[in-house]
């Protein structure tokens, strides 16, 4: 990996408790529409990110995505449009965290969880 690459990870917030409670409800049909909601707004977000900021795709996977972009974006801002964007799609939050190692982006995304979920937070400390 380039010098000049960020590692964007991201992960939907609250999702396995959403599934559960339907299950737990006895509610497959609600289980399988809200897990199809997740899937289909990851990936888009995988198809926005290759087209828009010319992502390299890692995996999308559950409600995970990572991949890899150039560090001359302003990755934030654009984080938070696809955070908004599955909010808008699934009515729950998605936190990214990045860095420029798969250790920095996963301590970010961590670190995004645990102080309020829907954040962005970078290895640089900056946040959205």
């Amino acid at each position: 990996m380039s010098n000049n690459s960020l590692i964007c990870v991201g992960d939907g917030d609250n999702i396995g408790d959403v599934i559960d409670l339907h299950l737990l409800s006895g509610d497959l049909e609600e289980a399988s529409k809200f897990s199809f909601q997740v899937k289909s707004a990851l990936e888009d977000i995988a198809t926005l990110a290759k087209s828009e900021i010319k992502a390299s795709l890692i995996y999308v996977a559950g409600d995970d995505i990572c991949f890899i972009v150039s560090d001359n974006l302003n990755i934030e801002c654009v984080l938070t449009s696809y955070s908004e964007y599955f909010l808008k799609k699934t009515g729950k939050t998605m936190s990214f965290g990045v860095g420029r190692t798969s250790v920095e982006a996963l301590i970010c995304l961590r670190k995004a969880k645990v102080s309020g979920k829907g954040r962005v937070i970078t290895s640089g400390g900056n946040q959205d």
